[in-house]
């Protein structure tokens, strides 16, 4: 995973340097530079920053890339469950979480940074309406088909079979309506000015950066390439990892990234994969507990008016 990840990134970064794009590594990426001069051993992604202009560039410019080895895609495409952009190989077939109809090959993640202001309520509001939006979203397009809600009737998981019912009737009608208020609520937040820059269109509470440590980058060794780092490393993993060079346990030192189905030698399509009883007998959790809990916090804690 982590040689098809990194051959993905050299075509990233030679994307954004023809088109005259800075990027940032960040999160475990921007770590295994620092720490490892590479990939965290034990990592499993690669996750980057850009600036909203240079984010709203790099998504204009997808269509010069090579289409028939790479591709550009988020959330607004329409299918993607990720309210951030993936730069992706068309060589080798992953898919990620079994109830979300989204398969690529090997990608890097990359999020827009937004101007915001820590305890600004424009600004929190703002994400956190981006945040229930998405989360909406998400269940809409997190469709189960009926055959494996009747299936899990049979085996008597009926709790499971209640929540993909809701999920079917409650949101998926809506689903184009979701994506609509998830693409109003990006538009307000690209119109806020702050003093600081906030990190991940997800909703991360208290991500907002300062902006000077977005200002200047460094380029590092990484595996046996080169890549963009912010030279202000140090103040943005400590404020978000505090003592980031020391390693977890051994305990800890796993991939976070499980997947539901991938194969790095060929590409398959999501159509292809859904007729393979091989893949769909295939073991996911479904959580019911702590989907129910998430329910019941969301509505409680996204009352907009």
């Amino acid at each position: 995973m982590q040689c098809a990840l990194l051959d993905t990134f050299k075509a990233f970064v030679e994307y954004c340097e023809k088109n005259h794009l800075t990027y940032y590594a960040g999160y475990g990426t921007l770590i295994g530079a620092v720490r490892h001069k590479g990939f965290i051993p034990w990592d499993d992604d690669i996750d980057v920053y850009m600036k909203r202009a240079d984010y709203d560039r790099f998504m204009a410019l997808r269509g010069t890339l090579d289409g028939e080895r790479y591709g550009i895609c988020d959330i607004l495409d329409g299918d993607s469950p990720y309210p951030f952009a993936k730069f992706y190989s068309k060589t080798g077939t992953i898919w990620e979480y079994r109830h979300f109809p989204f398969v690529i090959g090997p990608w890097i993640d990359v999020y827009p940074l937004d101007e915001g202001t820590r305890g600004d309520a424009v600004s929190e509001d703002a994400y956190k309406r981006l945040y229930y939006a998405m989360w909406k979203y998400r269940k809409a397009l997190a469709n189960v088909p009926f055959k494996e809600i009747m299936r899990d009737i049979s085996h008597l998981n009926f709790i499971d079979a209640a929540i993909d019912m809701v999920k079917k009737l409650r949101y998926t009608p809506f689903q184009k309506q979701y994506l609509k208020e998830v693409a109003r609520c990006i538009d307000v937040i690209k119109g806020i000015k702050g003093d600081s820059l906030q990190g991940y269109l997800g909703g991360v509470d208290n991500e907002f950066f300062e902006k000077r440590w977005f200002d200047k980058v460094d380029k590092v060794p990484f595996e046996d390439t080169e890549i963009m780092i912010p030279h202000a490393y140090h103040e943005i993993l400590t404020f978000w990892y505090g003592d980031y060079m020391t390693p977890p346990p051994v305990e800890d030192r796993k991939p976070t990234h499980g997947g539901f189905y991938s194969d790095l030698t060929r590409t398959r399509s999501l159509k292809e994969l859904m007729k393979d009883p091989n893949v769909l007998k295939r073991k996911t959790n479904h959580l019911s507990l702590k989907v129910i809990i998430d329910e019941i916090r969301h509505r409680k804690g996204f009352t907009l008016k």
